[in-house]
């Protein structure tokens, strides 16, 4: 249960909260393309690793480090003992680099962000409860209290969606992103309400009905000088599609191949 503090300083006026990038690459690169300039601070909200192979969740976790994306631990990372993870496809490499198992191994339970731009507010990112169950309209308020937080960002349903949690109300109401969505939805703050946003997931969205959604990814951002909290999704299909192309283009090894003789 432990809690790391992140100050940003005046200049940042902009928090961006990685869903469960699950080794997303791709993802993570689009988002840090959109999503970029000194007055952006970018978090990850866990679940950095799994589903994907070793390799590629290694890769994404050496991008955060090198880049100082600071981040929660998800059940991902509790349940990959030793830098195995816990889930990943048949047959691929399930160990994760010795650097991206000290990585995950020593992240916090909790961030508290103290920004500069706006101070007094109460903002924390955790993955989800520490029994790792679901945020959904009955469980939000639930979190904010245990939290004693006015902000709460997490993530692990993989459904993005922005919880206000009003004065006097034992419910929450409810905003909701669906992925392939690309017009985003937008949530003003206002003191009379606490919010639990969930980013939902950078690597595979769920879709009502279909499921997780691969070609889309989910992001959350907080802009502290409008007081805005967005949901925002990113469309993969391009940078998938290149990667194909370029892979079934390749000429097979052997004979006639780059690695064989004419």
């Amino acid at each position: 249960m432990r809690t790391e503090v992140v100050h940003l300083p005046p200049q940042v006026t902009r928090l961006v909260v990685l869903g469960d990038p699950h080794g997303d690459i791709i993802g993570l690169e689009e988002v840090l393309a959109r999503e970029a300039g000194p007055h952006v601070a970018v978090l990850s909200a866990g679940d950095n690793v799994g589903y994907l192979d070793a390799v590629t969740s290694s890769h994404l976790v050496a991008t955060l480090a090198a880049r100082g994306i600071p981040s929660v631990r998800g059940n991902h990372e509790a349940w990959s003992e030793g830098g195995r993870l816990f889930l990943g496809p048949a047959g691929a490499p399930r160990q994760l680099t010795p650097e991206a198992q000290a990585w995950c191994e020593a992240l916090p339970y909790r961030l508290k962000v103290v920004a500069a731009a706006l101070p007094g507010l109460r903002i924390h990112l955790v993955h989800s409860f520490d029994d790792w169950s679901y945020v959904d309209p009955d469980s939000a308020e639930r979190l904010a209290d245990i939290e004693q937080a006015d902000v709460v960002f997490c993530g692990h349903t993989h459904r993005p969606a922005v919880y206000i949690v009003e004065r006097g109300s034992r419910r929450a109401r409810v905003k909701r992103l669906d992925a392939r969505s690309r017009k985003g939805v937008d949530v003003r703050w206002t003191p009379a309400a606490r919010f639990v946003v969930d980013a939902g997931s950078l690597g595979r969205p769920s879709v009502p009905r279909l499921g997780p959604c691969l070609e889309r990814g989910t992001y959350a951002a907080f802009d502290l000088v409008t007081r805005t909290f967005e949901l925002r999704s990113i469309d993969k299909t391009p940078r998938i599609q290149a990667l194909m192309e370029r892979f079934l283009g390749q000429a097979p090894p052997g004979p006639g191949g780059p690695d064989g003789e004419s």
